[in-house]
């Protein structure tokens, strides 16, 4: 007969329960700033790539033409998923993409975007983001409650979103980059059981496993992070961990980009591309490829416990800290970069590192299981080094002091801040993060040589029809 478990165990494990609830996915949800930064250099070198374009096309002329189509392709993709994702939760039969093919554009679009469980408010309008540093006529450009369903943006400069009108040419470069940064305009959001929004009574997914589903950017963390590298004991206390969906969203959007490729829609071959590159760039951020870098679980368990004494200060602490540290991280990469672009640095080191081919064997094209064997692997394997040089690289304040709250501070430039460190530790920042940007380069190229048409095509860039 099986002995009763002690006070003292029930206690650890009911603190490590707590660990994971309070630790798990503090608030930030968002990986890289302006995936854009990073793509338009990643896929600079790829000859394919690079000087071509293709017809813009709207969604609606897109799901018109293949309404008769993608229910199977979605379907089949259904089927994978089920069969192959950990922890998946199963698509309800109910939101199948069905539509005619003589439906007005809105029913389109929210029949597409339900089927693939999205959120259903998107707009998916035509537009192109620019580079810093150039400048879009006013004419031209796009309001951002017309690409988002967000309230605030995020590192994103509002004149930089440029309307994009049917049939005109758009560099696939352009094209790529641009929706590589959509998923974070809010594709994911507000899905959850609850989130208190339609998708989530509708779609299937069940209640948030972790983040805060009060705050409207932590309802997308569970697809833009992805936790395979963790401890046993920590998934046996809280298997919620590996109920994250980001390698369901690159097979998803890679499916759906052969898909439209293979149909003779080159424009959403290269977007639904973006929207798969987005994910995979994400899981090379080691905020979003371990729970709480830094601290280990006995750390984390101890300090559980003290909050279930009623000693709340420990807790508190390291949760801020890793919040912090993660925007930190995120802010010196955007404004580093961004200053690169609208300086015309192109020999930045972050920036040659994203064009750096050198790493490209070891990946040549992405595909299962790659996120999880090759990518965060990496990723979490570094998030440790990364986090205490983040501490050395800046003051206190911004990544120890648990009293501060980076999100109420305006105007944040965290590369600023760290041009004032000592140069040796300016270089080994710089260091990492490059190391981090390779990384982004390597796998954002792996996925667009597995997506590419063949043959001509390829060497086209998609301008012949495939």
């Amino acid at each position: 007969m099986r002995r009763p478990p002690s006070r003292v165990k029930r206690v650890l494990r009911r603190g490590l329960w707590l660990t994971a609830c309070f630790f798990a996915v503090p608030s930030a949800a968002w990986a890289w700033s302006n995936h854009t930064l990073c793509t338009w250099q990643a896929v600079a070198v790829l000859p394919q790539i690079a000087q071509r374009t293709v017809p813009a096309e709207t969604l609606a002329s897109f799901l018109s033409m293949e309404a008769e189509h993608l229910p199977q392709v979605l379907e089949d993709e259904e089927r994978w998923a089920r069969a192959t994702v950990p922890s998946y939760a199963p698509r309800p039969d109910a939101l199948a993409f069905q539509a005619a093919r003589d439906a007005d554009a809105t029913t389109l679009r929210r029949a597409f975007l339900r089927a693939i469980r999205a959120n259903e408010d998107m707009p998916l309008n035509l537009y192109l983001q620019r580079p810093p540093g150039t400048a879009v006529p006013a004419e031209r450009m796009m309001d951002w409650s017309a690409l988002s369903v967000l309230k605030g943006m995020s590192d994103l400069d509002a004149h930089s979103l440029e309307r994009l009108e049917d049939g005109a040419a758009a560099p696939v470069a352009d094209v790529i980059a641009t929706a590589s940064n959509e998923p974070d305009f809010g594709l994911d959001i507000a899905l959850w059981q609850d989130n208190g929004a339609p998708e989530g009574a509708a779609y299937g997914y069940g209640p948030q496993p972790f983040g805060n589903p009060r705050l409207e950017y932590s309802s997308q963390a569970p697809f833009h992070m992805g936790f395979y590298h963790e401890s046993g004991i920590l998934y046996r206390a809280a298997p919620y961990l590996q109920n994250t969906y980001p390698e369901a969203r690159i097979h998803l959007y890679m499916t759906l980009s052969r898909f439209a490729f293979a149909q003779g829609h080159p424009y959403w071959g290269w977007r639904f591309a973006g929207w798969a590159v987005h994910y995979v760039q994400d899981l090379a951020q080691p905020y979003h490829a371990r729970v709480l870098p830094g601290v280990g679980v006995p750390r984390m368990l101890w300090t559980s416990v003290l909050d279930m004494a009623g000693v709340h200060g420990p807790k508190t602490a390291a949760v801020n800290r890793v919040t912090n540290r993660h925007t930190v991280l995120e802010n010196y990469q955007y404004h580093h970069m961004a200053a690169a672009y609208a300086q015309g640095r192109m020999d930045d080191p972050l920036l040659a590192a994203l064009r750096d081919t050198a790493d490209d064997t070891a990946l040549p094209r992405l595909l299962p299981p790659s996120p999880r064997d090759l990518i965060t692997v990496q990723s979490a394997a570094v998030a440790d080094t990364l986090d205490a040089q983040l501490e050395r690289s800046f003051p206190a304040h911004y990544v120890t002091d648990p009293d501060t709250d980076l999100d109420a501070v305006p105007d944040l430039d965290m590369d600023a801040v760290a041009r004032q460190a000592p140069e040796a530790e300016q270089r080994k920042l710089t260091d990492l993060v490059a190391a981090r940007m390779r990384q982004v380069g390597r796998d954002t190229r792996a996925l667009i040589r597995a997506v590419a048409p063949t043959g001509q095509e390829a060497a086209a860039g998609g301008d012949a029809k495939p």
